[in-house]
């Protein structure tokens, strides 16, 4: 019947860090920190899934924002450069802000 419940040791081991109520024993290594000659990086691909992913996500994210000022300064020469406070300001905001509302209400429409 007792072996049907974990030990005292297994339970210190695996809840100690989530209670204050138990501390943890300090295990000393047995073995020395080097790293083995048998594990090469070159061998384990896999290790480098997540940075690849990092750096495809970061090079779309450079590309994407490149492209996004080369729209806006087309757009910037097209129009002209719109003055604070300008009737043309003012014009501009309203616009956004009412297109803004209308896509806000299609969305809670739908």
């Amino acid at each position: 019947m007792s072996s049907l419940f974990p030990t005292l040791a297994a339970l210190r081991g695996t809840f100690a860090k989530s209670t204050p109520l138990i501390t943890p024993q300090q295990d000393t290594p047995t073995t020395s920190a080097k790293p083995s000659k048998l594990a090469r990086p070159e061998l384990y691909t896999a290790w480098s899934v997540a940075d690849d992913a990092k750096l495809k996500a970061t090079e779309l994210s450079n590309a994407t924002a490149r492209e996004l000022d080369k729209a806006s300064a087309a757009t910037r020469a097209k129009t002209g450069k719109i003055e604070l406070y300008s009737p043309q300001y003012y014009a501009a905001c309203s616009l956004g802000g009412l297109l803004a509302c209308v896509r806000s209400y299609q969305q809670d429409v739908q």
